[in-house]
Formats: C-alpha cells, structure tokens, sequence
C-alpha cells in the first residue's frame, strides 16, 4: 500500500504519518526532513542541478517501491507521489488550529534545545508566511516557505478526488468522490 500524506504545516502530516507506518509496517519518507537537499540553491539562486537530479532520484526510488507512508506537500512531487498512491489523505485544518500546533511545538523544543529553527521572531516570520499559505496569498514564488500553498493541494486533490480523504479538525470529513 503506498499512503500519501499532504497538508500545510501543523495539519497533523506527521503525527499521523508516524503512527499510520508503525501500525501498518511500513516505510515512512518524511519530506521535511530531508528539506535542505530538496531546495537547495546554485550561485545564482536557482534551483541547483545536484537539487534536480536528487528529487528525480528521490521520485524514481519511491514510485518503483510496493508500498510506503510519504508526508509533505512540497509542489515538484504532488503530482509524481499522488499518481502512484494507492491513498491520499489531506490534513486540512483552518490556519488557527495548524498556527496553535506550531507555536506549542517550537515552545516546547526551545527549552529542550530541539527547536531547529529557534527565536520568536523567526516563528513569527513563519507563522505570517505560513498564513499567507493557508489563505491563499502566497507571496514571492522564491520565498523558502511559499512552496507549498492550501490553494495548490485543494487543485492536487482535485485531479485525484477518488483515492483522496479530507481530514478535518480531528474527525474524517470523508472520501471524497
């Protein structure tokens, strides 16, 4: 089975990525994680050629695999991933429960000395950028957090609407058909 997880950040993508491959055994890519080498820049602020060829690698090895769990929406692989999925599901909640699930996730890492991206006035630069995402308003295309966009998963799932589930604030809103 492969599983296809997509959603805007705080959706709930990687709670429910984690605990869909540890119950169902399977491998789990988590797009985030691998982030740098996903967009990395050339001198001129380009997508670089190395980038190119590690996300046609990346792609290439996921979609000649039976089954997996991915979770991210980054745009150069909506459509690669959800071609071959067997289930896609959409984390989509409003703006206000993803911000509140950020803001209790970088305060709890910043004690710890987890938070990957610490500073308040770094998440609040992402809670506006992410906003702007969520409601559909972009902004610049070359921004590093304007990749993903709820406008852009909502047409995605639209091309795919007979493998998609819509998740809503805690509760499946159902299959769409």
């Amino acid at each position: 089975m492969r599983i296809y997880i997509v959603g805007g950040p705080g959706s709930g993508k990687t709670s429910l990525g984690l605990s869909l491959s540890r119950r169902l055994g399977l491998p789990l890519l988590q797009l985030d994680e691998i982030w740098g080498p996903l967009f990395a820049r050339d001198a001129d602020g380009g997508i670089a050629e190395a980038t190119r060829e590690f996300r046609k690698s990346l792609v290439a090895d996921y979609v000649a695999r039976a089954s997996w769990v991915i979770e991210g929406a980054e745009p150069p692989f909506l459509d690669a991933f959800a071609e071959v999925s067997d289930l896609i599901v959409w984390c989509d909640v409003p703006f206000i429960v993803a911000a509140s699930r950020m803001i209790r996730r970088h305060v709890i890492a910043d004690p710890r000395g987890t938070n990957r991206y610490p500073g308040f006035r770094r998440l609040y630069g992402f809670l506006r950028s992410v906003r702007r995402r969520y409601v559909g308003n972009p902004g610049p295309v070359d921004e590093p957090w304007t990749k993903w966009t709820r406008a852009r998963v909502a047409a995605g799932a639209e091309r795919y609407e007979r493998k998609v589930v819509r998740i809503g604030i805690g509760s499946a809103s159902g299959r769409s058909t």
